[in-house]
């Protein structure tokens, strides 16, 4: 795998506070500013010792990052360096089958195909399965854009030297900021300008930057109605027609980036009530790691609660950093349960205050809190804050850019923008925003697209290959009555696309688990009946029908013996090998999807054509694309009915 296909730049040994005086000689220039950036990030993280392993296969990698959008950028660079590398990246577990279940696991099993396998995640113990890091030939932190990592990134975008960019210029950039900014054809002049622009639009003055309302946050309908719910009883407590028991403390619990703290800061300040935060990080970062500066620490802020002259929330952030006392062996146990239990005590001394008081939590784990932390009294109501589906995506952005995009605008980048966090998506568009400013000019949708969908290179042949073999997916699944939640082309590393079923709720069946492989295998049936042939991209497809026929057989039952994987020699299996038992019903399988792809041809090519253009279909969007192509009476009204339904920027 080759890491430094850009060249450095020397400028590596200055300080951070100096200015560039080294010459103007060009470098060669990157051709996205994302890889240039992404290469920069690795590089800084790398020592000799790694670039050599790097080298060799095959190799197991995993590559903690700052955050999921470095995660996602580290992705696709590294996607393109190495094509026997397997890369991927993971910002949470996949739900399957009503459960959560750790990723990474179809990855590792090429290694033993002798390919190298590099995993990426914000969050690799909790995302990722525990073989990965158990077995890893290197862990590597990498970290976020720092001063010198901008410097070089623009001198490698440039090919020129930069001078006067100093720390303050690019504080609180996120790497969105920092993309937009730096740009291909721009001198290293003006890319600092730029910074300083995004930078100065970011770092406003604090009355400016004030939390917003809770009426102007578009929130999904559990937080909605325990937000709103809770408004109401926080004004009663203040006017004194209600006695400050009636506030029950929360837990916000969700991913992150789902705006957590901006819902508790929102909720304050629709109410009137003062608004403090700390994080559990921020008692450690504010001492030496003992057992009494952590208590004092954690006291500090209890105490500003507990002494607020008015009405107050207090946000308790990286709650989870607190561990549950039964998990814990007896040498941490010694150090932990005087937190836990002086936590546990304050808490219970700021509810018998009887005080207009508002205690909130936040947690990424809620799974790992100490059950005594969420009882009754404590942070007793659970607040699932979630990843916002289309509709909530739709308010978020038009609650960011206001009327600078039209609602057919704000409805196409909501679907491109699937599975985005609210921060996401404030953060593209505070970053879209800035950079039309910087240039005085009005805010456009491309503005937008570029970062919620940035050009991948594909050519279009490319292009119609992914559609067709997604859109086999897709109308398979349709015709099987498998709901699908979203179809997508939008490239991620490795993957060209994809198709989102919904999760089902119930007890799997023999048949569910048929459709569900006829499905997974109609991306290949549809490459090989409408489009060039069968290709690699059908791999993760083949892996994933081959795991859940396994399952399926040594695991569930569903095909005949109940003998478990654990006491099965897969040479003898119910007659057979377990080898010819999978093979004989892919086989089968396969060939009812390349049935079902052939009596529907002409929707999938048709729904192929919309993907190239729209990129990401809701399954509303794919159901209304079918239907109306069953109920039209002739070709015309089907392509007119299509044609309705395709915002215009899509058509642009």
């Amino acid at each position: 795998m080759s890491i430094s296909s850009l060249r450095t730049p020397s400028s590596d040994t200055e300080t951070d506070d100096e200015p560039h005086l080294e010459d103007d000689t060009p470098t060669p220039l990157a051709e996205r500013t994302s890889d240039a950036l992404a290469q920069c990030m690795v590089e800084a993280a790398l020592t000799p010792a790694l670039k050599r392993l790097l080298k060799t296969r095959p190799r197991l990698v995993v590559i903690r990052t700052e955050n999921e959008i470095s995660a996602a950028m580290l992705e696709r660079h590294l996607s393109g360096q190495d094509r026997a590398t397997m890369v991927a990246a993971y910002a949470e577990r996949q739900k399957s089958g009503g459960r959560y279940e750790l990723q990474g696991r179809a990855e590792l099993d090429l290694l033993e195909a002798g390919r190298s396998v590099i995993l990426i995640s914000h969050d690799p113990e909790r995302v990722l399965v525990p073989e990965a890091l158990a077995g890893a030939d290197a862990v590597i932190a990498v970290p976020g854009p720092d001063l010198a990592i901008i410097r070089r990134t623009i001198r490698m975008v440039t090919g020129r030297t930069v001078r006067g960019l100093l720390r303050t210029d690019v504080e609180g950039l996120s790497v969105h900021d920092l993309t937009v900014a730096i740009r291909p054809g721009l001198s290293s002049r003006d890319c600092v300008a730029n910074l300083r622009r995004i930078a100065g639009y970011r770092n406003q003055p604090a009355e400016h930057s004030r939390g917003v309302p809770l009426e102007r946050l578009a929130l999904t309908r559990p937080v909605g109605d325990w937000a709103h719910e809770t408004l109401g009883i926080m004004r009663k407590v203040a006017e004194g027609s209600l006695n400050p028991t009636a506030l029950r403390f929360a837990c916000l619990a969700g991913p992150p980036g789902t705006g957590k703290t901006t819902i508790a800061e929102a909720l304050a300040v629709s109410a009137g009530w003062r608004f403090t935060a700390t994080s559990v990080g921020a008692w450690f970062a504010s001492s030496d790691g003992h057992l009494g500066d952590v208590i004092r620490s954690a006291r500090t802020f209890l105490d500003e609660v507990a002494s607020a002259d008015g009405p107050i929330v207090g946000l308790l952030d990286e709650v989870d950093a607190i561990p549950d006392r039964a998990t814990l062996d007896a040498d941490r146990a010694s150090w932990w349960v005087p937190v836990v239990t002086f936590l546990l005590t304050e808490l219970d001394r700021l509810r018998k205050l009887g005080r207009p008081i508002l205690l909130i939590g936040a947690t990424n784990h809620y799974g790992k809190l100490d059950k005594a932390l969420i009882r009754p009294g404590r942070l007793e109501r659970k607040v699932p804050v979630l990843l916002p589906d289309l509709d909530e995506r739709c308010r978020m952005f038009a609650a960011c850019l206001g009327d600078r995009i039209n609602a057919g605008g704000i409805a196409t980048l909501a679907r491109l923008a699937v599975e985005a966090t609210p921060a996401q998506i404030e953060s593209w568009c505070q970053s879209a925003i800035a950079a039309a400013e910087a240039e005085d000019r009005p805010l456009g949708l491309a503005d937008l697209m570029v970062l919620i969908a940035p050009p991948d290179g594909r050519s279009p042949e490319t292009d119609r290959s992914i559609a067709i073999h997604e859109a086999g997916h897709a109308v398979v699944a349709h015709a099987l009555n498998l709901p699908i939640l979203e179809v997508s082309i939008l490239g991620s590393g490795a993957m060209g696309g994809w198709v989102k079923p919904r999760p089902g709720d119930g007890l799997l069946t023999r048949g569910d688990v048929e459709d569900f492989v006829t499905m997974v295998l109609a991306g290949r049936a549809a490459d090989i009946s409408l489009g060039n042939g069968a290709n690699s991209g059908a791999e993760s497809d083949i892996e994933i029908a081959n795991m859940v026929l396994r399952s399926a057989m040594l695991e569930l039952g569903l095909y005949g013996p109940l003998t478990t994987v654990q006491n099965t020699d897969p040479r003898h299996w119910n007659g057979a090998s377990l080898w010819a038992a999978v093979t004989t019903e892919l086989d089968r399988l396969h060939g009812r999807a390349v049935t079902i792809v052939s009596r529907h041809r002409d929707d999938i090519l048709r729904l192929a054509e919309i993907l190239q253009v729209e990129r990401v279909i809701t399954g509303d969007r794919l159901a209304g694309i079918l239907d109306a192509a069953h109920t039209a009476e002739k070709p015309d009204e089907i392509d007119d009915a299509i044609e309705d339904h395709i915002p215009v920027a899509g058509r642009i």
